[in-house]
């Protein structure tokens, strides 16, 4: 027998050498599957089709633009290795680019450049979650996995709460518009916050959360708005515009009771057993100045500052009515005073003494007023009037003194 016997060492270096030299550069296109990335960095996958199926790995540093998972239809370059402690050969990736979905990850691109031109990325319009929501709206499929996850999480942390479910499409021609309506519909409702969604699933099944419709509807909503689509590698225009991503329906739900029912009880419970505390030490308070105010010292006290008030109040009562009776007293001399003043002005007071008035052509003639001779008057006296013809006007120099009447 001449048959050349080989180890399995030489019979694995001579594949190795076969394969790499016949095949330095490969083009493969396939369905990903078994998809792992690894804590050192490296990528491992399967590329599979209906009749066959092939390792593949990225090494560290190789840059990929976004993220792989199970199911993308994707187009590799590389060259084939083999591995020769298992036997096995693989492609060693040097590229992966979704294999008939160019034009739509060239459409996600453009729409995401232009829209981060347009503020719509921009951190500084992103609104808070409010901490405890009292309506929380929901629009998603009515069939898939993800209400099921969200309403379970919902309730489990906080029954309290209402939620809005808005059936919704989330894939096809028509979905876009559907999600654009649920937003402004679960607005006009009143909702705190809503979550928009789905499960996981290719470019295509994810497209109507890549569409400007939906990122204005959500750029223009009133109430925050978090996003939830897909799994957690899966990212879309819809995450990149919302108020708040989440990497799956569950944590959306979770991010949107952030206080759940426990931790209200707990803090009712807290707030509760610290109000009681105040309660009693206020009323141990008061129940202290009501015992300090009824004390005999603080009785005593007070009895003396009443006495003391009592004294000052007969003592000012006295001051006063001594200064108002002065006062009163000051007034009725005046008023006498002025009373004489008026009696002695009067004009009949004159004629009491003796004197008369003299009136010409129906007017008392005042002191400044003269005689002539011719005129005719009347003289007034106390008791009785005459009338009297002028003959001769003289100085009152000439009257001889004993024509006046004695001053009584």
């Amino acid at each position: 027998m001449n048959e050349h016997v080989l180890t399995v060492t030489l019979l694995t270096q001579a594949i190795r050498e076969l394969l790499e030299t016949e095949f330095p550069i490969v083009h493969v296109v396939g369905e990903i599957s078994n998809y792992k990335l690894h804590q050192s960095g490296h990528r491992y996958f399967t590329l599979k089709d209906e009749g066959a199926q092939i390792r593949c790995v990225i090494w560290r540093g190789r840059a990929v633009p976004y993220e792989l998972g199970d199911g993308m239809q994707v187009r590799v370059r590389g060259r084939l290795t083999v591995y020769p402690l298992q036997g096995t050969y693989q492609i060693d990736c040097y590229s992966v680019v979704p294999a008939g979905i160019g034009d739509l990850y060239m459409a996600f691109e453009q729409l995401k450049r232009e829209l981060a031109a347009a503020g719509y990325f921009d951190s500084t319009r992103k609104r808070p979650l409010p901490r405890f929501p009292l309506t929380i709206g929901v629009a998603t499929s009515p069939t898939g996995a993800a209400i099921r996850d969200i309403l379970t999480t919902l309730e489990r942390r906080n029954p309290l709460i209402t939620v809005v479910f808005r059936p919704t499409l989330v894939q096809g021609a028509e979905a876009a518009e559907d999600i654009a309506r649920a937003i402004a519909e679960l607005e006009r409702y009143g909702c705190d916050v809503i979550i928009i969604g789905r499960g996981g699933g290719s470019i295509e099944d994810l497209w109507a959360f890549n569409t400007r419709t939906v990122a204005d509807a959500i750029f223009h909503a009133r109430v925050p708005i978090v996003s939830a689509v897909g799994h957690e590698t899966d990212v879309t225009i819809a995450d990149f515009v919302a108020d708040l991503r989440a990497a799956t329906p569950t944590a959306a739900a979770e991010l949107c009771t952030p206080i759940r029912r426990d931790d209200l009880y707990h803090f009712l419970d807290d707030w509760s057993e610290q109000a009681m505390v105040s309660l009693l030490s206020f009323l141990d308070e008061t129940l202290s100045h009501v015992e300090e105010f009824f004390s005999p010292a603080l009785m005593r006290i007070l009895l003396h500052r009443l006495e003391r008030l009592a004294l000052y109040q007969a003592t000012t009562e006295a001051t006063l009515k001594g200064a108002v009776e002065r006062i009163v007293e000051g007034l009725e001399q005046k008023l006498h005073r002025y009373e004489q003043a008026l009696h002695l002005l009067h004009p009949l007071q004159p004629l009491q003494r003796g004197f008369a008035l003299l009136e010409r052509d129906g007017m008392f003639l005042a002191r400044t007023d003269s005689l002539k001779n011719g005129d005719r008057i009347r003289v007034h006296r106390l008791q009785e009037a005459a009338t009297a013809h002028i003959v001769e006007v003289f100085s009152p120099s000439t009257i001889p003194s004993q024509h006046f009447p004695p001053q009584q």
